[in-house]
């Protein structure tokens, strides 16, 4: 079974990085921008500019936030990559 989609610690949102990662064909972009993270998932192999975008949302700053989040990538990636199921 596949670990969970790892999400860096609020430090690393609240100093204005971003962050790019996949789970299985699904692959996501988390960008901050005034006060909430802004997240795009697609499914891959290609990069976010040469893909289509199948879902955003935005969620709060926050541990409650990153939490929402990590439940909002985890559902999208087994979405569009129902093999991960199988895994």
């Amino acid at each position: 079974m596949e670990t969970a989609i790892f999400i860096p610690t609020l430090s690393h949102w609240e100093h204005g990085n971003k962050w790019t990662g996949e789970r299985g064909r699904a692959r996501f972009y988390i960008a901050p921008e005034d006060g909430r993270l802004n997240a795009q998932l697609w499914l891959g192999p290609l990069c976010r500019e040469r893909s289509q975008i199948d879902s955003t949302a935005s969620f709060p700053i926050s541990e409650e936030g990153l939490r929402e989040l990590a439940a909002w990538l985890e559902e999208g990636a087994a979405r569009l990559d129902p093999d991960l199921e199988k895994v």
